[in-house]
C-alpha cells in the first residue's frame, strides 16, 4: 500500500493527468477495503460466538445472540458513519444556478428523466453499452460466488474428513489482487489488464468446479478472490474513461438492474453450489471476449 501512496503522490508532484493516477486511487482503495473486510470478518465472528442464540424471554418473538451479534455490531458502525457524514460532508448541488429563483425551482430533469437520458446514452455508445454489460457479469458472479462458495467447501471437506471436520480457515486475496494491480498497471491499460483479470476468473471456477480436493477447491476460489482484488481498480479506471460524468451516476445505476436479476435468479432457482459456479464460469467466459472486443475498439482510436 505505502509503494501504491508514493507513486500517487510522485505522479500528483510531477503534475500529470488526472487519468494517469485514478488507476492507483482506485487500487489504494480496494487495498483499504479489503483490510476493513478483513477486521470486519474477525470482529464479526467474535460477535456470533460472543453469546447464545436464544430468545429474550418466552414467547416474546425477539432473539439475542448468535448470528444476530454480527448485525448488531454492523448497526452501531452504521450509525458512527451517519454521525461522521453529516459532519464532514457537503450536499453537492451540482453546477452553480444564475439566480436565486434558479436555486430555489425543482431540478428540469426528474430522476426517471435522468434515467431515460442514461438509458438512450448507453445504447447508443458501445464502449458504455459493453462496459455496463461487463460489469454485471462478473459482479454477478461475485455475489453467487459470496453465497455459494461457504457451502460448497464445507461439503467438500466433510466428506473428505468426516468426523474430524473442525471448521474452515478462511481468508481473503483480495489485497494481494489490488497490489498486483497498482504494479501491473506500470506497463497495461486497464482494458489489456481486464482481459487477463476476466480470463483468470473463468479458469478459477473451471477448477472450482472439476475441484477433486479440498485444497484444490480452495485455492482455485482464493484465485477469484484474487481476481476480484483486480477487477474494481481496473474496472473503476475504464467507468472513468468511458462513462460521461454528466450521466455518471444514472448509469451506473443501470448497470446494477441486469446485476441484481443475475443475483436474484441464482437465489430463486436454489442452484445446486456446482450447478452456479458453471453459470459464474459461462458468465466470465462472455465477460472475457466482450472485454477483448471492448479493448480492441479502444486500441483502435
Amino acid at each position: 500500500m505505502s509503494a501504491a501512496i508514493n507513486a500517487l503522490l510522485a505522479c500528483i508532484r510531477s503534475n500529470c493527468s488526472i487519468q494517469s493516477h485514478i488507476g492507483k486511487s482506485f487500487s489504494m482503495a480496494q487495498y483499504g477495503n479489503s483490510v476493513i473486510a478483513i477486521l470486519a470478518g474477525q470482529i464479526a465472528n467474535k460477535a456470533a460466538n460472543h453469546a447464545e442464540f436464544k430468545p429474550i424471554s418466552e414467547n416474546s418473538g425477539f432473539y439475542t445472540g448468535g448470528y444476530l451479534g454480527p448485525f448488531d455490531v454492523s448497526l452501531v458502525a452504521l450509525v458512527i458513519c451517519g454521525c461522521f457524514s453529516s459532519v464532514l460532508w457537503e450536499e453537492n448541488y451540482g453546477g452553480e444556478s444564475s439566480s436565486n429563483d434558479d436555486a430555489n425551482s425543482k431540478p428540469k430533469s426528474s430522476a426517471i428523466a435522468a434515467l431515460i437520458g442514461a438509458f438512450k446514452t448507453t445504447m447508443r455508445n458501445p464502449d458504455i453499452l459493453l462496459c455496463g454489460i461487463i460489469s454485471s457479469l462478473f459482479e454477478g458472479s461475485m455475489y453467487i460466488f459470496v453465497f455459494m462458495w461457504t457451502p460448497a467447501l464445507t461439503a467438500l471437506t466433510k466428506e473428505e474428513l468426516g468426523d474430524d471436520f473442525d471448521g474452515l480457515p478462511f481468508g481473503v486475496c483480495c489485497m494481494a489482487g489490488s497490489s498486483i494491480f497498482s504494479i501491473a498497471m506500470e506497463k497495461l491499460k486497464p482494458e489489456q489488464l481486464a482481459v487477463f483479470v476476466f480470463g483468470t476468473a473463468t479458469c478459477a471456477f473451471g477448477l472450482v468446479v472439476y475441484a477433486g480436493s479440498t485444497t484444490s477447491g480452495f485455492i482455485a476460489m482464493n484465485l477469484f478472490e484474487m481476481t476480484v482484488g483486480m477487477y474494481f481498480p481496473s474496472m473503476g479506471t475504464m467507468k472513468g474513461m468511458i462513462v460521461p460524468e454528466g450521466q455518471r451516476s444514472a448509469i451506473y445505476n443501470l448497470f446494477r438492474i441486469p446485476l441484481n436479476l443475475i443475483v436474484l435468479f441464482s437465489l430463486l432457482t436454489d442452484l445446486t453450489p456446482r450447478v452456479s459456479f458453471i453459470l459464474c464460469g459461462t458468465m466470465m467466459s462472455i465477460a472475457t471476449i466482450l472485454q477483448i472486443k471492448l479493448k480492441a475498439r479502444r486500441s483502435s482510436r
